[in-house]
């Protein structure tokens, strides 16, 4: 039953654990170049998941996963079960995508070499690619150095090969040059530059993936990489229904808002003002609701590495070198939700500061103005504090109505607990050859059992997730004639006046 919009207290506790828990294990689905599509990949180290994906949008959160668990407060990384959707859309015109003429870039006002660069090929994945003049001349005389990362870092000396040879990029493309036989076709400094947009997956392969993982009852909760629409969000409330209803699994999903440039093409034209970006967000997500679902709105500057290995937060704050990486905060979202159990917000100030992100996009042009209303919405936002250093979750919301009793992803996390533990001990039951009756050998025998479960996984001293429940097997009494257990659930949490309260049913696998 509705209890309203209710504050809840949430503690801290079960950070220690030297084993992986089940209920911090939650997937991934998102873009990648390799691995088996629609496939589930338990992934336990950046290095096996770059050995199974290769590169993309999946990887670039990985790394920023496991970056952010704290070490000093003992936060041990959790695996992520991972899914690559098929990249079956087109490709987003580029010079990879045309056999073009390119114009090298120097970094002085010497004039650039004569030779004509020409980009060919289907490309397969997102690079920038930069082919570095160390040595200037003819083709065959003159040498170039290879980055395939954007210039961060660049491979051996190669000398350039005979006019009209292919020089091979990366993702599919290769590179020819022409006009490049004069000694001033190539000058020292020249950097030629090849911007490779591969296919991406359409929404509906996004779909089919989030679906592959409907039996995956390893996964306690979903990450959607890239931003959604609120069409798309309604889609994936769809298919986590579906879970619960049909198979079970109870579980949610954290979805990413649309960053300014997808929210301009969805809008059909770019805004005029940062205002005009924010009132649109809160247009696209406002009418929709959902006990299953947190979008999360906000990005952050992410430090490769993390802000430690940068040198801390002064040195970041005060460097004018580092690159502007703006990613969404979904990613810091569901490594903080896995470094601590089911009753633990992922907004506890204390120990849940991001270890890579250094600050927060539009912060100054009008995100912390509208920081409240986005709160107020029920959307996951990011937050800076005055008298903590560094940036935080300001609290994990679901974007339910304002009726809901799952005002936050702690109660998700442990109302999916408990609904597990009961689903799991009774299914033995159900699927036993005996009638299951009434009285002490049957149905009052099941309910002691689940009360004793439910105790001993959510309400030992010292690491309580709730206060106490409450369970109700076969209220109406007719399983005996329906083959179907219904089951009144509550879970009494501290600081809430009122249970959280809802309702299930269960019957015999087939």
């Amino acid at each position: 039953m509705p209890t309203g919009n209710v504050t809840t207290t949430h503690q801290s506790g079960g950070l220690t654990e030297s084993d992986v828990i089940p209920d911090r294990v939650h997937a991934k689905v998102g873009q990648a170049e390799e691995g088996i599509v629609n496939k589930a990949y338990y992934i336990r180290t950046l290095k096996q998941a770059k050995n199974v994906f290769g590169r993309g949008p999946l990887i670039d959160s990985l790394t920023q996963y496991f970056e952010e668990f704290d070490e000093s407060l003992a936060q041990k990384p959790v695996p992520v079960i991972c899914v690559r959707p098929d990249n079956d859309g087109t490709p987003t015109a580029s010079t990879a995508n045309l056999d073009n003429s390119l114009v090298p870039v120097r970094d002085d006002i010497t004039a650039p070499g004569t030779a004509n660069g020409h980009v060919n090929g289907t490309p397969t994945g997102d690079r920038v690619v930069k082919l570095k003049i160390v040595k200037g001349g003819a083709a065959e005389t003159a040498v170039y150095r290879l980055s395939t990362d954007g210039g961060v870092s660049y491979g051996e000396p190669i000398e350039t090969p005979a006019s009209g040879s292919p020089i091979s990029l990366d993702a599919g493309m290769t590179l020819d040059f022409t006009n490049d036989t004069g000694t001033d076709a190539f000058v020292e400094g020249d950097i030629w530059t090849v911007n490779i947009y591969g296919p991406s997956p359409t929404r509906a392969s996004i779909e089919t993936a989030v679906s592959s993982l409907i039996q995956e009852y390893r996964c306690y909760w979903i990450h959607v990489l890239g931003g959604v629409t609120r069409a798309f969000a309604v889609s994936i409330n769809s298919i986590l229904t579906d879970m619960q209803d049909n198979y079970n699994q109870p579980t949610f999903a954290i979805l990413e808002g649309l960053s300014r440039a997808e929210a301009e093409v969805e809008n059909g034209a770019a805004f005029a003002d940062d205002a005009g970006y924010f009132q649109y967000i809160q247009d696209e997500y406002d009418p929709f609701q959902s006990e299953r679902i947190a979008i999360v709105i906000g990005e952050g500057r992410y430090i490769s590495g993390g802000i430690a290995n940068a040198g801390g937060y002064a040195v970041v704050d005060a460097s004018e070198t580092i690159a502007e990486d703006w990613r969404n905060a979904a990613t810091l979202l569901t490594a903080k939700l896995a470094s601590g159990g089911p009753n633990v917000s992922a907004g506890y100030v204390r120990e849940k500061r991001s270890l890579t992100f250094s600050e927060i996009r539009y912060w100054d042009q009008g995100y912390q103005d509208y920081m409240d209303t986005f709160h107020d919405m029920r959307l996951t936002v990011l937050k800076e504090y005055n008298d903590y250093d560094g940036i935080f979750i300001a609290r994990d919301r679901i974007k339910s109505g304002v009726d809901s009793d799952f005002i936050e992803i702690p109660e998700r996390r442990r109302a999916d607990k408990m609904h597990r533990i009961v689903y799991q001990s009774s299914l033995p039951f159900l699927n036993q050859d005996t009638e299951i009756r009434a009285g002490a050998g049957g149905i009052e025998y099941l309910k002691a059992s689940i009360d004793a479960q439910i105790a001993e996984e959510m309400e030992k001293p010292g690491r309580a997730e709730i206060s106490s429940h409450k369970i109700v097997l076969d209220p109406d009494g007719d399983f005996a004639l329906t083959g179907i257990l219904k089951v009144s659930l509550a879970m009494y949490v501290a600081q809430r006046i009122k249970a959280i309260e809802w309702e299930t049913t269960f019957a015999r696998t087939s």
